[in-house]
């Protein structure tokens, strides 16, 4: 970010009769600017940081006419996807930016240098807040940078920059669409500004709205059906329509092994994969967004040292997630053998599994069976998540100059709030269902209380009518707010008795404190607190609150050391340290984060950088309290399911049977056991109140050349590493699998650590019901990532044809590893995807951009690359074609035309070539990320898309 401030300086002036001779050149003194660049808060002459930044100009992110700025982030090398559009099973209604991949709450994200409130107990910020019509350009800061900025800068910053001084009024309508005429969006800004009081003062208002319709999944050939990523066949889910059914068996009763479907005959015969549920049409690729913002900007000088400023910020936003349609899942219903809606020769199957005499096996029996029936309940629509999100935040502040010693100073008081209002529609109420199962005539339940209405999920589609489906609904709704109230301020300037003999400068140095408390918290309604009553919900969400409160004191330094001498044009060396108290409601800790550089310039045009970064991040509120909730995660696999495991070794050490049996398959299940319902398990975490901060050692190293016989080239190339110890962090899911199941990790298949995290459903041993696995929070996890990033940027002149401008910004991984607990083998995700890693990380992205410019005409194109990868060893055996994905390229296009003074024309062809995503099944990944056969938030799933922007300026 760049702040300027008057630093008044004597030109001219030399000693005694020189200054004598020349009164007017001293009377006449210029003012030379005094910057502050993202990365530091000391201001000096011709500032340039010894850490990595890379910039993004408001004209390149509006070359691909964006509805909101995560889909220009997320496509920048430095960057993984996060939370998106393109997630819909996982989502919680924003778009987030995870640096490196190291997780979004790990990259720190500030607006015109100060911090915005977050939209979760997570610490996140919600991007969908930045106003895209306001950016002036946008900063990334490689490396820890908490020294600077305090907590969560431990994988880097991303500055959004707003620009300064606006005047005059300029709309702009854009309307985008894909070729095949769907997923629609529209974005309109109007931004109005003034100066004020001949230049003392400007104002800026831009009110914002934004429009996208969704897309289904089922709106392309490559999602319109579940692909299990092992067989590579159509696979959906169990909880169907007709019901997939499982009835333990009773000693001496007559097994219906495995997962049962109702026959035309009204037997129960063994279910085949023909009989599962296809889930995947109704699911969104890309969610839809409605969003209104304001923002209002304003500053005035009050005096020659004072000027007064303030930022607001409001946005309004509604994002809405479509998931398959309710059911009653793999729960243990109890059901009277007598229920009037059983066929009657499923009837008697049952029966003779529950050892039930024939005679009691009859319609108004009220012996009760306890069984899974998952029924779908098609009738009633699709799971609705709505996500009412509302941004509240302003900044007041003092700057200017401190008379008398050519100092600048910068006050803000800053308060922000975050709300949202979650409803989950169309869902479901475990309780109302076992009530209305519980009948033994199809009038009245046997508990015949608030208009109780008897349940038949036994049959196929149209058997629930609209009085069953009206009983059965709920709706539920939870809230969520974050408030964050922040105290800074700094001085900065340049200490005149300080000077190195051998440097032409002295030194610079910025003092400040910082006071932030951050309280959060969550309120649901009673069934949303109960594990399982809202049904197909993945986890409870019981109330939490919590508060977290940081004070600080920083010093940072700008030193030069030589300046003006051969070989070193100049030498700076860069300091700083950060002292905080960190305090929760149950623990408080003192810690420190430093940085120390060296910038070197040897000759024009050569500049050599590097910097060693002490780093921290506090936990966030989530990770502090959040209660201990069961969830679900991805699973092709139970390595105890079907014939994996067989009765011949139960009781043998040793043997996969019995570490089965041991973790809680019983033994009359053995060799049944059902897979994971629609690829997915149980998946039990929560908070550690006891946690303290991470810890991170940042390097980087780099060069900044800029050859004077090539004016117009500038080249970057930089090495980073960052080693994060005390990581909150927890197992994966599929690391505690393999390290209890495989023979790699457990030899004796005996009962380890791992096992000891595995809760499995006492009926019939599936890992759809109970704790599943356990995956809780410590400080014990490690990160070490690690690599190369280059920037090359050229403009030249064409003469009477124009200007060119090319550019490119790449990044080039070489590791990136990550150990959740000592006990565990370390996770390489590096050029992997997968149930352990997620979405891919390749070794090399890039994006290359290039434009033409002549008068009042544009064209331009930018490739976006990213490099091939291949799925993470040890999670399972899939299909080749799903086990590595290609190199991909896109190909954007864009154009724009000044029409006339006041009205100008752009053109945007995004994945110009209509590139289909590739095609991995549904299993392969997790299921924040892995959704419709592919990855929708990394891989274009819209196809080839238009977009037009017109702009009116007066």
């Amino acid at each position: 970010m760049l702040k300027k401030t008057r630093l008044a300086a004597l030109i001219g002036a030399t000693f005694g009769a020189s200054l004598l001779a020349t009164p007017a050149l001293a009377q006449e003194a210029q003012k030379l600017e005094r910057v502050e660049v993202t990365g530091t808060r000391v201001k000096s002459l011709g500032a340039a940081s010894s850490s990595p930044i890379t910039s993004v100009t408001s004209a390149e992110i509006n070359s691909s006419q964006p509805m909101a700025i995560e889909e220009v982030v997320k496509s920048l090398p430095a960057t993984i996807p996060a939370i998106g559009p393109g997630t819909n099973n996982g989502s919680g209604g924003f778009a987030t930016i995870d640096l490196r991949g190291l997780g979004t709450n790990r990259s720190l994200v500030l607006v015109n240098g100060r911090r915005m409130v977050p939209a979760t107990l997570t610490g996140v910020v919600d991007t969908n807040a930045i106003p895209v019509a306001l950016l002036e350009r946008v900063d990334l800061v490689t490396g820890g940078a908490s020294a600077v900025y305090g907590a969560d800068a431990v994988a880097g910053v991303v500055n959004f920059v707003m620009k300064r001084n606006f005047s005059g009024v300029v709309a702009n309508a854009t309307y985008g669409v894909s070729e095949q005429g769907d997923a629609a969006r529209r974005r309109a800004d109007l931004t109005m500004g003034a100066n004020l009081d001949n230049g003392r003062g400007n104002v800026v208002l831009s009110v914002g709205t934004t429009r996208t319709d969704a897309l289904r999944q089922g709106d392309r050939s490559f999602g319109s059906a579940s692909i299990n990523s092992v067989t590579g066949l159509p696979e959906g889910s169990s909880t169907s329509n007709p019901p997939h059914w499982s009835v333990p068996t009773a000693a001496g009763g007559v097994a219906l092994a495995g997962l049962q479907i109702l026959g035309s005959d009204g037997k129960l015969r063994p279910a085949v994969a023909a009989d599962s549920y296809n889930f995947n049409p109704l699911n969104y690729y890309e969610t839809p967004l409605n969003r209104t913002q304001i923002t209002g900007m304003g500053r005035y000088q009050i005096s020659e040292g004072v000027e007064a400023y303030a930022e607001l910020f409001h946005t309004k936003s509604k994002v809405v997630l479509n998931l398959a349609p309710s059911g009653s899942f793999t729960s243990n219903y109890a059901i009277p053998i007598g229920n009037p809606f059983i066929p009657q020769p499923a009837r008697e199957q049952i029966c003779a599994a529950r050892n039930i005499p024939l005679a009691n096996c009859v319609v108004g029996n009220t012996t009760e069976v306890s069984m899974q029936v998952r029924r779908r309940f098609t009738e009633m629509g699709p799971r609705v998540n709505d996500f009412d999100n509302t941004l509240n935040q302003f900044t007041v502040g003092l700057r200017g100059d401190v008379p008398m010693i050519d100092w600048s100073y910068d006050v803000y008081l800053q308060r922000g709030t975050a709300d949202q209002v979650s409803k989950r529609i169309d869902w479901g109420s475990f309780s109302k269902l076992q009530q209305g199962l519980r009948a033994v005539n199809p009038n009245t339940c046997i508990t015949n209380t608030n208009g109780c209405v008897p349940v038949n999920i036994f049959g196929g589609p149209g058997s629930m009518t609209q009085a069953m489906i009206n009983w059965v609904n709920l709706a539920s709704v939870s809230t969520t707010t974050v408030k964050q109230n922040v105290l800074a301020g700094t001085v900065s300037g340049e200490i005149g008795f300080l000077q190195s003999p051998l440097a032409s400068a002295p030194v610079s140095l910025a003092l400040g404190a910082e006071h932030r408390k951050v309280l959060g918290g969550n309120s649901s309604d009673g069934p949303s607190q109960i594990q399982g009553e809202v049904l197909g919900t993945g986890a409870p969400t019981p109330d939490r609150r919590g508060t977290l409160e940081l004070k600080e004191l920083y010093a940072e330094a700008m030193v030069p050391l030589v300046s003006g001498v051969p070989a070193v044009q100049a030498l700076n060396l860069e300091l700083g340290y950060r002292q905080t108290e960190f305090a929760t409601q149950v623990t408080s800790k003192d810690y420190g984060s430093w940085k120390a550089g060296l910038d070197w310039t040897p000759v024009k045009g050569v500049r050599v950088r590097g910097m060693q970064q002490r780093a921290t991040r506090a936990p966030n509120v989530n990770e502090l309290y959040a209660p201990v909730i069961t969830g679900l995660a991805n699973l092709a696999t139970d390595p105890c399911q079907g014939a994996l495991i067989n009765a011949g070794d139960v009781g043998k050490a040793g043997t996969l049977t019995d570490i089965c049996v041991k973790t809680g398959v019983p033994v009359a299940s053995v060799g049944s056991v059902p897979t994971p319902s629609a690829g997915q398990i149980n998946n039990t975490g929560g908070g550690n109140p006891n946690l303290g901060p991470e810890e991170a050692d940042t390097t980087t190293i780099g060069l900044v050349w800029e050859p004077g016989f090539l004016r117009g080239l500038s080249v970057t190339a930089d090495y980073w590493r960052i080693k994060i110890d005390k990581a909150v962090s927890s197992p994966t899911t599929g690391q505690v699998i393999n390290g209890c199941y495989t023979t790699a990790l457990n030899p004796g298949f005996t009962l380890n650590n791992m096992c000891a995290l595995i809760g499995r459903d006492p009926t019939n041993g599936s890992l759809n019901g109970g704790v599943g696995v356990s995956t809780q929070s410590s400080n014990l996890g490690k990160f070490d990532v690690s690599g190369y990033d280059l920037g090359v940027n050229y403009r030249a002149s064409l003469g009477s044809l124009g200007r060119i401008d090319l550019g490119l910004m790449a990044s080039f991984m070489d590791r990136w590893d990550f150990q959740s607990l000592p006990t565990v083998a370390v996770l390489d995700c590096l050029g992997h995807y997968g149930v352990n890693c997620g979405g891919p990380t390749p070794k090399v992205r890039f994006t290359q951009r290039g434009t033409w410019s002549m008068g009042d005409f544009s064209l331009g194109y930018t490739w976006r690359h990213l490099g091939s990868s291949t799925v993470d060893p040890g999670t399972g055996t899939f299909q080749p074609k799903f086990s590595s994905i290609k190199e991909y390229n896109y190909i954007d296009m864009n154009g724009s035309w000044q029409v006339t003074k006041n009205l100008g024309v752009s053109l945007a062809i995004n994945n110009l070539f209509d590139k289909k995503p590739p095609e991995l099944g549904n299993t392969i990944g997790t299921t924040t990320t892995n959704s419709g056969n592919t990855f929708p938030q990394w891989y274009d799933v819209v196809g080839r898309r238009y977009s037009l922007t017109l702009t009116a300026k007066f």
